[in-house]
C-alpha cells in the first residue's frame, strides 16, 4: 500500500514525539524491543596546476578529502531536497525529568546508581518532505561523585544524545539518518532476529534507553503494495555491554587479560541487514539477513612462553568474529489470542565446529502466545531452544583442560529457556507486570518485576527490581551480584 508523504508528516510530529517520551517495556517497536568514520583524516588539500587541452591552464583543489566531499554531498542534497517546501511546521520541545534510586540486592546494598536525567526532545517537521528528531540526556550519576574539595561539581555529569536522525519522505520509500533504535522480531526479550541495537546487560530496568544502545544508521523502507522492504546500514560496530570477570588462575597458570580485539574502524567492517514483511492470510511475517560482527565475544584463551618456549602465563582475550544471521518471524491473531514464533540461523566463524574458543554454527527458535485474559490481564509464554550445530562437548572439556582448568563448565549442544510477562491494570492509575526467564537445564532464571503508578498527568512512580539467580557457574548465577532493586520517580512533558 503507497504511504502517502502527508500521512507519514503528521506521523512524524506526533507520534514519534509520544513514542520517545513514553519508551515502555511492554512495545515491540521500541519493546520492552560510534562516531563517524576516520578514515581519511591525514589527507590534506593541494593546490596545483594541470594543463588542459584546450586552455593554457587550469587551477585546481587537489585531492579533496572523500570524508569531506562525501559530507558536503549529502548537505547539499537535503538543501536542494527542502530549498522548494513553502513552510516548517512548528517545532515541539518535550521530554522528561527523572530521579532514579538503584540499590544493589546483595549486602551490604550499595547503590549501584543514584541520580537524576533530564530529557530534551526535539522535533520538527519539514514541510511533506522531511523532519527531525532529537532526544539528548542530561544525566547526573550521584555514585561517581567522592566530594572531595578538590573535585569539579561537574563530576557525574554526562550529556549524551540518546536518538538524534532526520526522515526523508519519497513517493515510495522513506530514509532515516542518524542515531536511532530498530528492533526487529516478533517474541518478547529472547529475539533471534533482533540483532541491531546492543544491549547494556548491566543497566536493565524499566526504560529501554537504559538497557538498549542507540547506533548510528541509515535506514530504508521500501513500500510495494503490500510488501515492505526494509534496508539498513551500520558504518561502525558496536558490542553488547555484558559484566565478564576474568579468572585469577586457570589451573597452575596466572591469566593476564588482553583488551577486547573489536573490529578495526573501517568501511569494510561496516554491518548490515535487510527485512522483507508482508501479510498474507491475517498472518504477518518477515524474513530478514544480518551481515556484520557478533555481539557477544568469544573468550580466546592461549598461553604466554617464555624465552624457553616454557608456558608461565595464560592471556584471556575478548575477540569479536564475523557472522550472518538469517531469519524469520510472524505473529497472527485469533480472538483473544496470538501465536507468534521467531527464529534464526547464526553461521558463525567457526563453520566447522573445530575451533573450542568460537561460537559454533547455531539454529535459535522462539515459539510463543499471547492470551488477553481480560482488558486489564494479559499472560505471554514462550518456548525457546538453540541447538548448537557440529559441536563435540568432550572436545571442548579436553581443550580447556589442557589450558589448566580441571573442570572445565562448558555450554551444552542443546539449550531450552521458557520465559513468560503477566500483565495486570490492577487500577484505572496503576499497573503490574512480571517478565521471567528460566534456563531449564541449570533452573538459574532471571526476573523483572515492575509496578508503575501515576501520580498525576504525566508524574509516574516505577519500582520494581532485576533479579538474577542460579548455580554459581549458570548464566544468571554468574550475574547475581547486579541483582538490584529500583525506584524511579519520571514527571513528562
Amino acid at each position: 500500500m503507497l504511504v502517502s508523504d502527508e500521512h507519514r508528516a503528521t506521523a512524524i510530529a506526533e507520534m514519534r514525539a509520544t513514542e520517545s517520551k513514553n519508551i515502555n517495556i511492554n512495545e515491540r517497536e521500541g519493546p520492552l524491543n560510534s562516531g563517524p568514520l576516520s578514515m581519511y583524516s591525514n589527507e590534506k588539500p593541494v593546490t596545483g596546476m594541470i594543463k588542459h587541452p584546450n586552455h593554457k591552464s587550469v587551477s585546481r583543489l587537489a585531492p579533496l578529502s572523500r570524508r569531506y566531499l562525501y559530507r558536503t554531498g549529502f548537505i547539499i542534497f537535503v538543501l536542494l531536497w527542502l530549498r522548494p517546501l513553502p513552510s516548517f511546521g512548528q517545532p515541539s520541545l518535550g521530554g522528561y525529568f527523572k530521579l532514579f534510586y538503584h540499590i544493589n540486592a546483595n549486602a551490604p546494598h550499595p547503590y549501584d546508581r543514584l541520580g537524576s536525567r533530564l530529557q530534551l526532545i526535539f522535533t520538527q517537521t519539514l514541510g511533506n518532505r522531511a523532519a527531525l528528531f532529537t532526544a539528548v540526556d542530561f544525566n547526573f550519576e550521584e555514585t561517581s561523585v567522592t566530594g572531595l574539595a578538590d573535585e569539579s561539581r561537574a563530576k557525574g555529569m554526562e550529556i549524551y544524545p540518546v536518538e538524534s536522525y532526520i526522515d526523508l519522505y519519497f513517493p515510495f520509500f522513506d530514509l532515516r539518518l542518524g542515531k536511532q533504535f530498530i528492533f526487529w522480531g516478533k517474541a518478547d526479550w529472547i529475539n533471534p532476529t533482533d540483532n541491531i541495537n546492543p544491549w547494556d546487560y548491566k543497566n536493565i530496568a524499566a526504560e529501554i534507553e537504559d538497557y538498549r544502545i542507540p547506533i548510528m544508521a541509515a535506514r530504508l523502507n521500501v513500500y510495494a503494495g503490500g510488501w515492505n522492504l526494509e534496508g539498513v546500514f551500520i558504518p561502525r560496530f558496536q558490542p553488547h555491554k555484558i559484566p565478564i570477570q576474568v579468572p585469577a588462575q586457570m589451573g597452575p597458570f596466572p591469566v593476564q587479560a588482553r583488551p577486547p580485539a573489536l573490529p578495526e574502524n573501517k568501511l569494510a567492517n561496516a554491518e548490515w541487514a535487510f527485512r522483507i514483511s508482508h501479510q498474507l492470510l491475517g498472518v504477518d511475517y518477515s524474513v530478514s539477513y544480518f551481515r556484520g560482527f557478533q555481539k557477544w565475544p568469544d573468550i580466546v584463551v592461549f598461553p604466554r612462553l617464555n624465552a624457553f618456549q616454557v608456558p608461565v602465563a595464560l592471556i584471556w582475550q575478548e575477540q569479536y568474529h564475523p557472522i550472518q544471521i538469517f531469519g524469520g518471524d510472524f505473529i497472527t491473531t485469533r480472538g483473544a489470542w496470538a501465536f507468534k514464533g521467531e527464529g534464526a540461523y547464526f553461521l558463525t566463524r567457526d563453520r566447522s565446529g573445530t575451533n573450542v574458543f568460537l561460537e559454533n554454527p547455531h539454529l535459535q527458535y522462539v515459539l510463543g502466545v499471547d492470551y488477553n485474559v481480560s482488558a486489564d490481564v494479559t499472560l505471554t509464554l514462550q518456548f525457546s531452544r538453540l541447538q548448537r550445530l557440529r559441536y563435540n562437548k568432550s572436545r571442548e572439556q579436553l581443550a580447556w583442560q589442557q589450558l589448566g582448568n580441571p573442570v572445565p563448565r562448558v555450554p551444552e549442544a542443546l539449550e531450552t529457556s521458557l520465559s513468560t510477562r503477566i500483565f495486570y491494570q490492577v487500577f484505572p492509575y496503576t499497573s503490574v507486570q512480571v517478565i521471567g526467564v528460566l534456563n531449564w537445564k541449570d533452573r538459574d532464571f532471571f526476573l523483572l518485576p515492575i509496578l508503575n503508578h501515576e501520580l498525576a498527568d504525566g508524574l509516574q512512580i516505577y519500582g520494581g527490581g532485576t533479579i538474577f539467580q542460579g548455580p554459581a557457574e549458570s548464566i544468571f548465577g554468574r550475574n547475581k551480584r547486579y541483582s538490584r532493586w529500583f525506584l524511579e520517580v519520571k514527571y513528562s512533558f
